[in-house]
């Protein structure tokens, strides 16, 4: 047998059967319909999300949108007063805010627990008992209720601190005047009893000049620590910044949201895009040479 003879019974390729590509075809378009599908499904979702409702700092029910718009607004406000060398919006650091605190709890409430000790005469040599639980919870609920009392305070009159952080006496109403007497009794009252009670001590003592000298000292101590309290927090950002930071922990989940939703439409668009030219690939192989 010759070589041409060889040639000769050699099968000859075949075109690909009809309905074989009808169903590679059939499935490649079923799966680019249903990525169709799915991208146009996430861009409506992703659009739907600045329509949802949230409510604002006031009560308000906004659109985030229109919550979105009103973060913008006041951020650009704020920073616009602060180019202009405003401090109204400036936050307290971290360090002043732990040392109050810190001052609140190393100082005030072992000061007070020894006031309300020495007033329900707990003996010390056996302290457990009842006399020693009534101080613990007197002097807990004093300290904790003086420091947020003075807080609220503070922190309501942050509307009256100009440009310079200061609070301007001849512009406030008098209901804000009040508020601020009120503080200074509160303050003036806690230096009162604790001057009281320990030159009371200092005479029993016997030690006159000294026990005079600890009173005024103490009394100087809670008192720096009850101004520190109220400064802290009246000189902690704005009201601006209160509404602005509302409006962004409203809004930052959403916009999250729609991210992510923009993100599966772009991955799935990918796929698509990849799916159509392969099946074009297969189209144009799989056509009849004319």
């Amino acid at each position: 047998m010759t070589s041409s003879d060889e040639m000769r019974n050699l099968p000859l390729p075949q075109p690909r059967r009809p309905r074989e590509r009808e169903h590679t075809e059939g499935t490649a378009i079923t799966r680019a319909d249903l990525l169709l599908a799915r991208i146009r499904e996430l861009h409506y979702l992703s659009e739907r999300v600045l329509d949802d409702h949230v409510v604002g700092p006031h009560g308000q029910n906004l659109t985030v949108a229109e919550a979105h718009a009103r973060a913008d607004l006041l951020d650009g406000l704020i920073e616009l007063e602060q180019v202009r060398g405003s401090l109204r919006h400036r936050r307290v650091n971290r360090f002043t805010r732990v040392l109050t605190l810190l001052t609140v709890t190393v100082v005030d409430l072992p000061i007070m627990l020894w006031l309300a000790s020495s007033v329900f005469n707990v003996d010390w040599t056996a302290p457990f008992g009842l006399p020693l639980l009534i101080s613990v919870v007197i002097s807990v609920l004093a300290t904790v209720g003086a420091a947020t009392a003075l807080h609220h305070l503070g922190h309501n009159q942050r509307q009256h601190k100009n440009h310079r952080r200061q609070l301007e006496w001849g512009r406030l109403s008098t209901g804000a005047k009040l508020s601020l007497l009120t503080v200074g009794l509160l303050v003036g009252l806690m230096g009162v009893v604790m001057f009281v009670r320990v030159s009371t001590e200092g005479l029993l003592s016997g030690m006159n000049g000294l026990a005079l000298l600890m009173a005024v000292l103490v009394a100087l101590v809670m008192i720096v620590s009850a101004t520190l309290v109220f400064w802290t927090a009246f000189r902690d950002g704005s009201l601006e910044q209160d509404d602005l930071r509302h409006y962004s922990e409203c809004v930052r989940p959403r916009l999250a949201a729609k991210r992510e939703y923009e993100d599966q439409a772009h991955e799935l668009g990918c796929q698509y895009d990849l799916l159509r030219r392969r099946a074009e690939r297969e189209d144009a192989l799989g056509a009849p040479a004319e």
